[in-house]
């Protein structure tokens, strides 16, 4: 497939414009979100660096927008929770990442999953750290409470993986310009 080039900036420009597009949106439904689907994909499309602002910038906009910025200790841990799931899907990208087939989809949704668990393990635990008595009864609590909200952004996570996260992902991936692969290809052809 010939590919694109779809720069850098109109891809995390694009990520930008859904997860804050789609977390305003989606407002009236929490923890059906696309903050979490449109930080994995800029993971896997982008630089680790430009990953993480993509990730910082949709949180700050929307935030911004929602009058949640400044107004609560707990977006320390909401913004350091988005910043894990693209750490770690910038660690793991290439084993997500297996082609254009049911292998792949299944690593999307299982994805999913695994992040929605990850980041809401943690940010109830900055519920806990921040609002209860540092007590196991009280941590313990914090996580029961948390489960209807849990599974409402498991559930959640997997339809935004499978029918948005990859899709979008196969039909950017592409087009976006591949910087390393492009250099290493000019190598080949100078040597």
């Amino acid at each position: 497939m010939e590919r694109k080039n779809l720069p850098i900036f109109a891809t995390a420009t694009m990520l930008i414009l859904m997860g804050v597009g789609g977390r305003i949106a989606l407002h009236d439904y929490p923890n059906f979100e696309t903050v979490m689907v449109a930080t994995f994909l800029a993971a896997m499309l982008l630089p680790t660096s430009a990953s993480l602002i993509v990730t910082m910038t949709i949180m700050l906009l929307s935030d911004l927008y929602l009058g949640y910025f400044g107004s609560s200790k707990i977006i320390i841990f909401t913004y350091s929770g988005f910043v894990m799931v693209s750490l770690i899907t910038s660690r793991y990208k290439k084993r997500i990442d297996t082609g254009l087939n049911v292998g792949s989809v299944y690593k999307f949704t299982a994805s999913g999953v695994i992040f929605a668990l990850v980041y809401d393990t943690w940010t109830n635990f900055g519920v806990f750290w921040l609002t209860y008595n540092h007590t196991v009864e009280n941590l313990v609590l914090v996580y029961i409470l948390g489960l209807p909200f849990m599974l409402y952004h498991l559930i959640s996570s997997v339809v935004t993986f499978t029918l948005v996260g990859f899709p979008l992902y196969y039909l950017l991936a592409s087009g976006v310009e591949n910087t390393d692969k492009h250099q290493n290809d000019n190598l080949i052809s100078n040597e």
